[in-house]
Formats: structure tokens, sequence, C-alpha cells
């Protein structure tokens, strides 16, 4: 587990959501992403409570576990607790709110909005749809106002908070993949999909030993896998596309070529040159899809985009 953090530990999830009902102990793994986009585990306590003072000792015991080293992203649920330890212990990790459990926070605080589909996207799209702050903006005035909930309190404390969550406003950070709900989901249920309601704390240790074997069962598979030749295509293994699939392990690279696929159908439109500075806008045919500036400096070879 120090070897997998050393490796992959810039981007971690600490998990509060399960708790072992026999002993009414708080379940808090540690877990992170390879690179073959599973999960990895770090380490796992067990709290009596969820004070601030349990979560800084907790902290820094991992953290001198781990050499010192401090994650460079840190997902958590909506704890304020959770944040206040994160401060004193990793003053310089990026806390992000993970957005799964802030959809079910909604679903199970606001059940009357449960039906509404409309309302569930249109907070999806809050969460990780809007493509810059005034798209954000308007998309969660025009929520709050639709559905009377501009004065809640709960949603006034969410805004107050938007920048650990809203996609539109931070996007110089490496999360990952886990701000995609499908991620955060499949984390969360990490430990506890075989534990019931008497597992004793033995137990519990034989399936938290049962799911690491899992893991690294499939990671070694994953590693079988990209030991064969060259991965099939639908294009041409050529130029990009074929340096890709020799750096990127088989999952990654299955990611990159949807992306290259995408890439085919923009057009790309000079909007200035100037020295040795090139500034187009690059558009998609692709219904609902924005217009994003890219700026390239040939000297410094750096590359810039509005994305």
């Amino acid at each position: 587990m120090k070897e997998d953090y050393r490796i992959y530990g810039d981007v971690m999830v600490f998990d509060m959501t399960y708790r072992t009902n026999k002993y009414n102990l708080v379940c808090a793994p540690f877990i992170g992403i390879n690179n073959h986009w599973n999960n990895v585990m770090f380490g796992c306590a067990f709290l009596a409570n969820e004070k601030v003072e349990s979560f800084q000792w907790l902290f820094e015991v991992f953290k001198k576990s781990m050499r010192g080293k401090c994650p460079i992203t840190l997902f958590t649920d909506q704890d304020q607790a959770i944040a206040t330890a994160i401060t004193k212990v990793f003053p310089q990790t990026r806390h992000r709110l993970c957005l799964w459990h802030l959809q079910q926070n909604v679903v199970s605080r606001f059940s009357q909005l449960k039906s509404e589909n409309s309302f569930k996207a249109t907070f999806k799209k809050c969460l990780s749809g809007c493509a810059n702050e005034n798209e954000f903006e308007s998309c969660w005035k025009s929520m709050t106002t639709k559905y009377n909930l501009e004065y809640h309190s709960w949603f006034c404390r969410l805004y107050g908070l938007r920048e650990k969550w809203c996609t539109a406003l931070r996007k110089d950070f490496f999360f990952a993949g886990i701000l995609s709900s499908q991620r955060s989901e499949s984390i969360n249920h990490a430990i506890a999909f075989n534990a019931k309601k008497n597992t004793s704390l033995t137990e519990f240790y034989g399936i938290f030993k049962a799911t690491i074997k899992h893991w690294r069962s499939k990671e070694q598979n994953n590693e079988f896998q990209c030991s064969k030749p060259i991965p099939e295509s639908v294009l041409p293994m050529t130029g990009m596309l074929k340096h890709a699939s020799e750096v990127y392990t088989l999952t990654l690279f299955r990611e990159f070529e949807s992306e290259f696929l995408k890439s085919i159908s923009t057009c790309s439109t000079i909007v200035l040159v100037e020295d040795s500075v090139m500034v187009y806008d690059v558009s998609s045919h692709y219904a609902n899809a924005c217009t994003h500036r890219v700026v390239f400096d040939c000297l410094r070879n750096m590359i810039t985009c509005s994305c």
C-alpha cells in the first residue's frame, strides 16, 4: 500500500460513508486510482467519533506512515470537521468535494425533488456540465429560482463552497477522472459491498483482505493485457495515436482514442497571429458544443485553452 501511494498518491479519496452497525465505528478507507483506472487501497482506519481532533490525528498518522508525502488533491464528503483537519495537516493539498456524495445528499435531503428529472439534470450540470463561470452562475440561479431554493441554508452553504466542487471554476488540477459520478460511486462501494449489519471487526478484516486481493488480481490481469502487441483501433495506428498506444495502458489508450475520434469533427479558425503567438477558435459539430479559444506560443512551446 505504501508503494501504491508513492506511485499513485497524487489523488486520494477519503471515504466516510460506511459505518459498522455492530460497534458504531466509522470505517475510513484511503483510496486512490492506478494507471488502469482501477481502485487501489492506501490504508484504512476505524474512528469512534467524527471530531476535528480525531481526523487531525488520523491524517497525521497516515502522513507519517507515508514518509511525509501529501496528496495533491483530496476528495471527501461535505464535512466541516474533515475540512478543518485537512487545512491543518495537508495545508497545500487541494480539497475537493465528491460529486457523487453531493448528488446523494440532494436526493436524501430533498426527497420531493427526487422525481423531478429536470432538477436532477440541472443540478448535475451545475456540478460538472458548465463550460465557464458565467454559464454556471446562470444555471445555478435558474435552478434555485425555479425550485424556490434561493434562501435554503443547505444550498446557500453549498454555493459558498462552489470552488471545491464546481468543475467550471477550477480546471488547473489533476483529478484522475474522479469528478465523474461513476468513478465516485465505484469508490464509494469499494469496501462495504460484502459487509453485513452484524459483521465483526475480525470478519471485516477478512473482507478487507479479500477486497485487496481481488483488486490486485485485477491489476495483474490488466498488466498482462498491456503486455500484448499494439492494440487494434478503428483508425490507422500512426503518428499521435501510435505513440499513445506505446505510452498508455490499454484502459487509458481507449479513453484517448475516444477523445481523438471526437477531435476529428472539430473545426479550427485562426483569430490572430502575432510574433510567435497564434490564437484560434476550436468548435465542434456536436449539439450544444462550446467554442474554445486556444493560444499557442511556438517559442515557449506552450498551449493554453479556455476549456
